[in-house]
């Protein structure tokens, strides 16, 4: 699924003997690493790139790029009232810790994920690989029977909220960790589980069969296919003449020629 989800032209790909050029060549650095490699496919490839766009003027490079795009905070009710109400129903985490113990994000007494995260006036740019997004103290508004403010809100593009009305956790990653992140998504596949009772004693297991009915698509080859890209090419036909012993063949000529073997 590698080649459908980078090289959807059929270019060749990282290989051991790939060098830097020569301004970013040094005694101790001179071969590409498949990291490098593949965190510049991600980034920047002309007429195609999955992460954004390959002109640098579209790139997110400062706190007010990133406050554009991603959003942190509950919206205001009286300029945008539908927003506000997907916002408050589908981007409000938890609320765990000590509002919620039994919440399923909680592990050893805190929250996996690491909320509520702190008020923050401004944004602040690539902390480990991820900004720290601007998250300013407002009144807390009730949802359902907690009280919630913006340090429980999930980041999230107000356009593709408002578009698809769905939790959509939107993250600006300037970092190569991006290849980790969007390869872990492609690989890891979905939760599945096969079970089968039978008598004991009574083994009787079709790995055909089990193969055939756990096999599921993924997110490239779902591509690949409503695109209706070629699974496989041939570039021209090539024939392989063979003969039996004594027997004639012809081949670009006007009479059969006697041949005495393959």
């Amino acid at each position: 699924m590698t080649y459908p989800l980078l090289f959807p032209r059929g270019e060749c790909s990282w290989n051991t003997g790939m060098e830097h050029v020569e301004e970013r060549r040094t005694a101790k650095r001179t071969r590409v690493t498949q990291l490098q490699y593949y965190a510049y496919r991600l980034s920047q490839r002309n007429g195609f790139s999955i992460l954004h766009n390959s002109d640098s003027e579209s790139k997110i490079r400062t706190k007010d790029g990133i406050d554009k795009f991603v959003s942190a905070e509950l919206p205001d009710p009286c300029t945008d009232l539908r927003l506000f109400k997907i916002v408050t129903k589908c981007m409000v985490h938890g609320p765990c810790g000590t509002i919620n113990i039994n919440s399923p994000c909680m592990r050893d007494g805190q929250c996996c994920k690491s909320f509520p995260k702190q008020f923050k006036d401004d944004a602040e740019e690539n902390v480990n690989g991820y900004p720290i997004y601007r998250r300013r103290a407002t009144e807390p508004v009730q949802v359902g029977k907690y009280s919630i403010d913006n340090r429980w809100i999930v980041p999230y593009n107000p356009w593709l909220l408002k578009e698809f009305n769905a939790h959509i956790n939107v993250e600006a990653c300037a970092s190569v960790k991006s290849v980790k992140y969007v390869f872990k998504y492609v690989y890891k596949g979905h939760d599945a589980v096969s079970v089968k009772i039978q008598k004991e004693g009574a083994l009787d297991h079709d790995e055909i069969l089990s193969f055939v009915q756990c096999r599921y698509v993924s997110a490239p080859e779902a591509m690949w296919r409503l695109n209706e890209f070629n699974l496989s090419h041939k570039s021209h036909t090539v024939a392989l003449s063979c003969n039996l012993q004594q027997q004639p063949i012809c081949q670009d000529c006007q009479e059969p020629k006697q041949l005495t073997g393959c």
